[in-house]
Formats: structure tokens, C-alpha cells, sequence
């Protein structure tokens, strides 16, 4: 009776290992471009689910009270796709999570 259940948790190992080398987690990552943007930083990678797309996230300058003065994101995050990737932001495309990650659809006229 136990040569069954040891087999079969043998075989189920074997075939989860298999499917997470296989998952798309597991492929290489995007390139990463920072680029300044009224002295923020801005870290700008290609959305790996959807070509063409790239995805902006603001440092949050580790909460310094004493940082630049406030600025409007939206307007941050079209300047830092365009600069990172030389592209241009599709219109009515852009769109923004809770955590305040910008996507946006990029158009490149190469």
C-alpha cells in the first residue's frame, strides 16, 4: 500500500518542479532603464504580458520631507516612458494602479 502513494508523490513532484521552470516567472528579465524626471527617479521596464507596453514607477525618494518641491505624476510618468525608451505614449492609453505604477501602450516610429 505504500509503494502506490510514494510513487504517486513522486510523480506529482516531479511534474510541479517541471512546471515551474516552464512558468513565465521563470523567463529572463526585462531591461531596466531609471531615468530623472524633474529630479525623480523614474524606473521604466516592458510589461513582459503585452508588447509595446512598458510600466513607470516613481522612487518615493525615501520619503525625504526635505525633496523637491510637488509635482504632478501623470505628467512625470509620459516624460519618463518617452525618455527611457524613445517611443511615444499612445493616447487614452495610460493608466494607473493603487501602487502607483504607470502603463501605458508606446508607439515607435523607427
Amino acid at each position: 500500500m505504500k509503494m502506490p502513494i510514494r510513487t504517486l508523490a513522486i510523480a506529482l513532484t516531479g511534474s510541479l518542479i517541471a512546471v515551474g521552470f516552464a512558468a513565465p516567472g521563470m523567463a529572463a528579465k526585462a531591461e531596466v532603464a531609471q531615468v530623472q524626471v524633474l529630479g525623480r527617479t523614474w524606473t521604466v521596464s516592458q510589461n513582459r504580458k503585452k508588447p509595446n507596453a512598458y510600466v513607470a514607477s516613481r522612487d518615493n525618494n525615501n520619503l525625504n520631507p526635505f525633496g523637491k518641491p510637488v509635482a504632478r505624476r501623470t505628467p512625470q510618468a509620459v516624460r519618463a516612458l518617452e525618455l527611457a525608451t524613445g517611443c511615444k505614449v499612445v493616447p487614452g492609453t495610460l493608466w494607473q494602479t493603487v501602487g502607483a505604477e504607470f502603463h501605458a501602450d508606446m508607439v515607435c516610429n523607427r
